[in-house]
């Protein structure tokens, strides 16, 4: 296996992937900033845990019924139009959210603000991953996925600590209204790109109500997303809790930022080698050594034992979201490829708010290892399905 670092020099050095890189960050990092500032805003109000786990599983929800809407509308009629139209109402939403929950607003009311905004998250991720393909040679294109997973690590390294620097210097609130900010520079700055205002809406063959989903693979695909984030949002939420009773509210952003730094590592190394292990297969390995690492963490007895086996769970997540992305790439139909990462981004959605509710739970009505232990569980199904259904997602089995 030969390791070529100039792989990722190649990718950024392509004409108009430096904007773009830079834009899509900005836009990215509300994701690991908004999340965990709600939780720190939500307690700092007085809101219990279950309160904070339906929050946000509003907001995941609410990304699940519209991403794909918004990702076949990007492909059918431009990306710019609605980045900017959608970057504008999600600024917006996210600052009256931010008041509703500073004014101790019911819950009811914070989580319809939450669904609201997170209805409105213009889809630049989705957009920046269907667009690699087109920007980058074609021996090129996994590094850059790998790229993008790592850019990705690094904005949930940098975002905890912002929400908990910002957090315990000033007040929560303080970090989401600069997500708000967040979005609209983001949205304006990668909607304006030459790259992205010249890129067609995509011709789509044979569209049919399934969408991307009409592929076999894209199914496996996104319900090994939606099982995956499961274990994400659990623990987002659980974290907190544990360093709660661990007598450190705040060790919850390193502690996150930890997990990311895993992840970060272990992609520069898998974007470098030269693979010979189909992606499928590669997929499956990943899949199970993410299910193996997260075992042990409801068992962890003190934040150091926590931060180690954070640590080993992050290594396989970068290198497994490049090759999904990788596969992606390979099994959306034709003319529908903003459209099937937006899938992809959706199951994380509803994995994410259904992990953040059942951990919100198990913290209030059990205890922390429970919490911690939905995690694991849900990587292990993960694994199982893409152990059963890993023939989909052969290079036999493309539409």
């Amino acid at each position: 296996m030969a390791v070529k670092l100039n792989r990722y020099l190649d990718v950024l050095r392509t004409p108009g992937v430096g904007r773009l890189a830079v834009y899509t960050a900005v836009g990215r990092l509300p994701f690991a900033i908004v999340g965990l500032s709600i939780v720190f805003l939500m307690r700092r109000e007085a809101y219990g845990y279950a309160d904070i786990g339906i929050t946000l599983a509003a907001e995941s929800v609410a990304i699940a019924l519209t991403g794909v809407f918004i990702g076949r509308l990007a492909d059918r009629t431009g990306r710019s139009r609605v980045i900017l139209i959608l970057g504008g109402a999600t600024t917006l939403l996210l600052v009256g959210e931010t008041v509703a929950i500073l004014a101790t607003a019911p819950v009811a009311v914070v989580a319809a603000g939450a669904a609201l905004q997170g209805a409105t998250i213009p889809p630049i991720s989705a957009s920046m991953r269907s667009l690699w393909g087109k920007l980058v040679a074609p021996g090129r294109v996994e590094s850059a996925y790998a790229f993008d997973a790592i850019q990705l690590e690094l904005v949930f390294i940098v975002g905890p600590l912002i929400a908990a620097g910002i957090a315990t210097a000033l007040t929560p609130a303080v970090s989401m209204f600069l997500c708000a900010g967040l979005y609209l520079v983001a949205s304006v700055g990668f909607a304006t790109a030459p790259a992205v205002r010249a890129a067609p809406p995509e011709q789509a063959v044979d569209r049919t109500r399934a969408g991307a989903l009409g592929s076999p693979g894209m199914r496996t695909l996104a319900g090994l997303g939606l099982l995956t984030a499961i274990c994400f949002g659990a623990v987002e939420v659980a974290l907190p809790a544990f360093t709660e009773s661990e007598g450190s509210r705040a060790a919850a952003g390193p502690l996150l930022t930890v997990w990311a730094l895993g992840s970060v590592l272990g992609g520069l190394w898998y974007g470098t080698v030269s693979w010979r292990a189909p992606l499928e297969r590669r997929l499956l390995i990943l899949v199970g050594l993410l299910a193996l690492a997260a075992a042990p963490l409801a068992f962890a007895g003190s934040i150091t034992v926590m931060a180690v086996l954070l640590l080993l769970t992050g290594v396989a997540l970068a290198p497994m979201a490049t090759t999904e992305y990788a596969l992606i790439e390979r099994l959306a139909p034709a003319g529908m490829s903003t459209e099937a990462y937006s899938w992809q981004i959706v199951a994380t959605a509803v994995g994410f708010g259904l992990g953040s509710a059942i951990a919100g739970a198990l913290v209030e009505r059990a205890t922390v290892p429970w919490a911690l232990g939905s995690a694991a569980l849900a990587c292990s199904a993960g694994f199982l399905l893409a152990l059963a259904a890993r023939r989909t997602l052969s290079a036999e089995a493309e539409v």
